[in-house]
């Protein structure tokens, strides 16, 4: 059966602009201020969990330089080779399947019909096309909890072990 456009797929057709965001937006974004030490802290706790128990999985997972902070806004693992040889695309599909919201951030920007149109074409960043041959973004924030984090984690197993 064929395989249907992936899930993540999201194209520039023409060049946009870069809007900012309305004086209600702005008034909600800074009534989250007084929360934001308590978001990080709590994504970097949900970011340990996921080190500790992906690290013996084909994963490549994400790292933090010593000395450094992360507000780990996206948990993005890389898909190495794996015993059962599943691609990428077969993960994110299966994942999805299961009702996890696994995401793809980003494709490359040359790879874009607006950049296609100007005469870039697949190859020459390649190591930006490798990254989105093997990155999925994993469900990270404040509000997952530990039994959904370990569906995750339960469903990266059965795949790729």
């Amino acid at each position: 059966m064929p395989l249907l456009p992936p899930a993540w797929v999201y194209e520039q057709q023409i060049l946009g602009y870069n809007y900012r965001m309305t004086d209600l937006q702005a008034a909600l974004g800074a009534s989250q201020m007084d929360r934001l030490d308590e978001y990080v802290e709590r994504r970097n706790l949900l970011a340990q969990r996921y080190d500790q128990v992906l690290r013996e999985l084909p994963l490549q997972l994400p790292t933090v330089q010593p000395g450094n902070i992360s507000a780990f806004h996206l948990y993005v693992v890389r898909l190495k080779q794996n015993a059962k040889n599943i691609s990428h695309r077969r993960l994110f599909d299966d994942l999805r399947e299961k009702g996890i919201g696994v995401n793809l951030h980003y494709s490359p920007v040359h790879l874009q019909p607006y950049y296609r149109a100007l005469g870039f074409v697949a190859g020459q960043y390649p190591e930006a096309e490798c990254y989105a041959g093997e990155a999925i973004s994993l469900p990270l924030h404040p509000g997952l909890t530990q039994q959904q984090q370990e569906y995750v984690v339960t469903a990266l197993k059965e795949l790729l072990l």
